[in-house]
């Protein structure tokens, strides 16, 4: 029996969230069983092992630990490419041809299968007929993974995801409504109870200080999304949507200060939209400014590594990335492939409503300190 089997059952175990009385349930034995194989003091009975391989969805030589390193740098290889897809946007029939491959060389596990739902979703969901047919393989494969899956954080995940469909590729109000009554209400998310749990009992504040990022968080995006596409657009209102803009803006420095991390990248995406109005509008100046804000904003978004912390009243407790909030494969920043610079230099600063000033020294600094930030 390899002495690792014990090691790899509580890693599994812990991966997919499972408790040790879950387990001992499903497989018919005592808790306590379960506690002494994980600590090394025993090991289960060779019959047991094809159930165990079968509840974490693994073969048993998987379980026994042979080739487990090799499988899991494979493994890490494919998230890895997964990852850097999903950031260029560029999905075809070839990326989903490689879905399919990651697929059949992990055909257990999740994340890979959810991706190649993904990857159809990505190439053609927004197509304005989408071929539905095609569609329907990724929506199947959504909601086999919501009955199957036992981690309930990666089940919401994929509720978001078929609603993403429902809404986009099928147009279908019911669908999404329905798959929407599958998630928890906000009042009783355990962020929310246990703010007012920590509240109650004047401890941890660091819960409640979570609490408030991801309340920001969500209304600051949801503000954003409906001035943009919910409040009329013609050039009548563009002062006032200016004026809201600005003071989403105003909510990120409240809660989160000068030294706002990760959301210096929220601000500056909020400054770019801003320059957008004033360029249509011909206050060329007002443009530079807002997008040379934008440009501090990138920089200083830039500079942030993982554990900085920040430093406001209201965030002080607060690292980033948060330890639930890392990447959910396993590693943070070294799976960007373009930052925002890049973004912003590619795909909306060469767009031809800058052409009345691309060629004003204040725009050509611009683009050059951007062009030291991207990769």
């Amino acid at each position: 029996m390899n002495l690792e089997i014990g090691a790899i059952i509580k890693n599994l175990r812990t991966q997919h969230k499972i408790t040790q009385d879950q387990l001992a349930t499903f497989l018919g034995v005592t808790p306590q069983a379960i506690s002494r194989w994980e600590a090394g003091n025993g090991y289960p009975d060779i019959e047991t092992l094809p159930s165990i391989a079968n509840f974490f969805s693994v073969s048993t030589d998987e379980l026994l630990g042979m080739n487990r390193t090799e499988k899991e740098k494979r493994r890490d290889e494919i998230y890895l490419e997964m990852q850097k897809q999903a950031e260029s946007g560029e999905d075809n029939e070839e990326t989903i041809l490689t879905a399919r491959k990651y697929v059949a060389e992990f055909p257990s596990d999740e994340r890979i299968q959810m991706n190649l739902a993904d990857s159809i979703c990505r190439a053609y969901m927004w197509n304005e007929n989408p071929d539905l047919d095609i569609l329907e393989e990724a929506e199947k494969l959504y909601l086999t993974l919501i009955d199957t899956t036992k981690d309930s954080e990666f089940r919401y995940e994929l509720l978001e995801s078929l609603s993403s469909l429902y809404a986009v590729g099928y147009k279908d109000n019911f669908k999404v409504e329905q798959t929407l009554r599958k998630l928890p209400t906000m009042a009783y998310c355990r962020e929310q109870v246990g703010s007012s749990m920590s509240s109650m009992m004047k401890s941890n504040l660091g819960r409640t200080q979570d609490y408030i990022e991801k309340l920001t968080d969500s209304l600051g995006t949801v503000l954003e999304d409906y001035i943009i596409n919910s409040i009329p657009n013609d050039s009548s209102m563009w002062d006032e949507k200016i004026a809201m803009f600005e003071k989403v803006i105003s909510l990120y420095e409240f809660v989160f200060g000068d030294n706002m991390l990760f959301y210096h990248n929220r601000v500056a995406g909020l400054y770019r939209v801003i320059a957008t109005y004033k360029v249509a509008q011909r206050k060329y100046d007002d443009t530079l400014s807002y997008l040379e804000k934008m440009c501090y904003h990138i920089q200083k978004g830039s500079d942030v590594k993982s554990g900085d912390k920040y430093t406001s009243h209201f965030m002080n407790t607060m690292t980033y990335p948060y330890p639930e909030e890392v990447q959910p494969f396993g590693k943070f920043h070294a799976l960007i492939v373009h930052n925002d610079a890049w973004y912003v230099l590619n795909g909306k600063l060469n767009q031809d409503r800058y052409d009345p000033i691309r060629e004003m020294p204040r725009f050509k600094k611009i683009v050059d300190s951007l062009e030291q930030i991207a990769h």
